[in-house]
């Protein structure tokens, strides 16, 4: 009687441990996706749905897709330097990458414009900013 009194304890004991381990794990470090945007990559990607979390700015959703990506923290905010291998100043002095949103050039830097559900994000190489 012992015996089965200790089997059964160690079961509900090895039950609630697996429970309260699930419970703690569920979306830890997952961002709850509150919508989705259009990414579009001059020359890259082409109108790629991505899902938007909490708080995601034009710069999160560059860096949630498969491109290379090189990116300058300038102390204001950070400057997107090269896509997939194309370069600011790869055509000439003033050219480099710039984004619109919504079909707005928006006057902030990447990482601190939001976006929200909906939107449409274009990344262009200009070769005359």
């Amino acid at each position: 009687m012992k015996k089965m009194r200790k089997i059964i304890a160690a079961v509900l004991t090895a039950a609630v441990l697996c429970l309260c381990m699930a419970g703690c794990g569920a979306g830890e470090g997952e961002a709850e996706i509150i919508g989705t945007c259009t990414l579009t990559v001059q020359d890259q990607l082409q109108d790629e749905k991505v899902d938007i979390a909490e708080g995601d700015t034009v710069y999160d959703i560059l860096m949630k897709t498969d491109l290379a990506v090189s990116g300058k923290d300038t102390g204001d905010g950070i400057a997107i330097e090269a896509i997939e291998g194309v370069a600011n100043g790869d055509k000439g002095e003033y050219s480099g990458w710039i984004y619109n949103v919504n079909g707005e050039m928006p006057m902030d830097y990447c990482d601190k414009l939001e976006v929200n559900d909906g939107d449409e994000i274009v990344w262009s190489f200009s070769e005359g900013m």
